[in-house]
């Protein structure tokens, strides 16, 4: 896993000028988008399942999947698989 995941439960899709990674879905939304979470608390993610918003595809989950977000309360957490084109 090389991203990481932010306060607001997304992993990181972007970086800032200075470097830093951030969460462009939330970011100026949802406190925690450019606070990454500590080391010792970034998620287990073994035999945990992602699902895309738009459609049933389903992978493991990966905090490397496009729009990954960490729902940790819910079966499955989400991701966007492409389905719906990229632009």
């Amino acid at each position: 896993m090389t991203n990481k995941l932010m306060r607001c439960g997304h992993a990181a899709n972007a970086v800032r000028e200075d470097g830093s990674p951030v969460c462009v879905i939330c970011v100026g939304i949802v406190e925690g988008a450019d606070q990454i979470v500590p080391e010792e608390k970034q998620p287990d993610l073994t035999n945990r399942y992602a699902m895309c918003v738009y459609c049933t595809a389903t992978v493991s989950s990966n905090l490397d999947l496009p729009f990954f977000e960490f729902k940790p309360t819910d079966y499955y957490d989400r991701y966007y698989c492409g389905c719906r084109g990229w632009d």
